[in-house]
């Protein structure tokens, strides 16, 4: 273009950008404006919800004076005046509303965490029989899951409390597991260690050796390097603290005395029945989540594995398995929600969870009803999200980069 041509343009033309920055996009008047007005939506529909869950509470308000009941959430300090029959923390009949919250909200993490990890050790070793090449195999896994799946949760659980548990024999008469555990129709009794100084100082140890070799080994694989000799060895090391922990503990062995066994950590039928509910059910689930996570890793994927030399262990625990987690993490994390949602029915059994000790007892006895079902329910609403959370940040970390 010459120089009169460029001054006859003027402003209307300029060169052409080159290199890698580009230009920013252009908004016209319309997109403008429809921005503006996509956020004047936006805010009326905040300003409606707003006034609505505003109307909520203020009727909510009404109602509970004109009825003469009190409102707040004094009541967490006042004596609750029941105790627990299971318990994490100490809990007796001067314990405080707020006690017995905390001590609920245990139960329920530990009948969840539990649960979660013994329907998903449950689940995977289900789902990878479910493809074994074994044909009777593959036939026994898929009837459990059949069976089992089918079932409402409600029904197993009632299967275990009121048939199975109740049919085993009384304490006198109870089936001895190697001489240290017991089980009767009143429980599980198990040996538990007497954990010296010596012995917590050995943990500690164990625990941070640990703690420092799996660093050093996802260092190591970020850079794309085997693990160090250092990380092996302080596993090693590790390991070989453990072994001497275990060696030097004192147990203590439950022994009858007089109706019932006493030492050692009992674990109630009611918490065995429901553990053992949530895990035969939600393995059943996780295991076709499982299945279909194997089988939608592609064949060729197999095959090269194979022609490389590895074993079929190998091929599955290094090729096979971690391609599959991207298609099984995303529903068995909603098989998780589910668990975390299905502890509540440990009320139906007789287990202190939140909902039986807090939504129930403390609710018929206080009557805060309002404040009672919005702490129960965002208990579990946290939780719930901690998990889609998680998930999430997965997701995030395992996603296949385009170029």
């Amino acid at each position: 273009m010459t120089v009169l041509e460029h001054e006859r343009l003027g402003a209307a033309w300029s060169p052409p950008i080159t290199g890698a920055v580009e230009a920013a996009p252009i908004i016209g008047p319309r997109q403008r404006r429809a921005k503006r007005v996509a956020f004047i939506q936006q805010a009326l529909v905040l300003l409606a919800v707003g006034l609505l869950v505003a109307l909520i509470a203020r009727n909510t308000i009404i109602n509970l004076q004109a009825r003469g009941l009190a409102s707040g959430f004094d009541f967490l300090w006042q004596e609750a005046g029941f105790k627990i029959a299971f318990a994490l923390i100490p809990v007796d009949a001067t314990s405080t509303y707020g006690r017995v919250f905390v001590a609920g909200l245990l139960n329920s993490l530990l009948i969840a965490a539990l649960g979660i990890v013994a329907a998903t050790l449950l689940g995977f070793v289900l789902g990878i029989a479910r493809v074994s090449p074994s044909p009777p195999l593959r036939f026994l896994t898929r009837g459990y899951v059949e069976l089992v799946r089918n079932l409402p949760l409600l029904l197993h659980l009632l299967l275990w409390q009121t048939v199975i548990l109740r049919s085993l024999p009384t304490v006198k008469d109870a089936i001895g597991l190697g001489g240290i555990a017991f089980l009767s129709n009143r429980g599980l009794y198990l040996p538990t260690p007497l954990l010296g100084n010596q012995a917590n100082l050995l943990l500690a140890a164990a625990t941070a050796i640990t703690a420092i070799a799996w660093i050093l080994h996802r260092r190591a694989r970020s850079c794309g390097k085997a693990s160090p000799l250092l990380a092996k060895g302080l596993s090693a090391g590790s390991l070989l603290l453990l072994v001497l922990v275990l060696i030097g503990l004192d147990w203590q062995v439950p022994q009858l005395s007089g109706f019932d066994y006493r030492g050692g950590l009992k674990l109630m039928p009611e918490f065995v029945s429901l553990i053992a509910a949530l895990t035969l059910y939600n393995a059943a689930f996780i295991a076709e989540i499982v299945r279909a996570g194997i089988q939608s890793v592609d064949k060729g994927q197999r095959e090269a594995a194979a022609a490389l030399g590895l074993s079929s262990r190998q091929i599955l625990r290094l090729v096979i398995v971690p391609q599959a987690l991207r298609v099984i993490v995303p529903p068995i994390a909603n098989q998780y929600t589910h668990i975390i949602k299905a502890s509540s029915l440990a009320t139906v059994v007789g287990f202190p969870d939140l909902v039986n000790v807090f939504l129930g007892t403390s609710l018929n006895q206080t009557g805060r009803a309002v404040e009672i079902v919005a702490m129960t329910a965002a208990v579990y609403l946290v939780l719930c999200a901690a998990v889609a959370l998680a998930t999430e940040a997965f997701n995030r970390r395992v996603a296949l980069v385009e170029r």
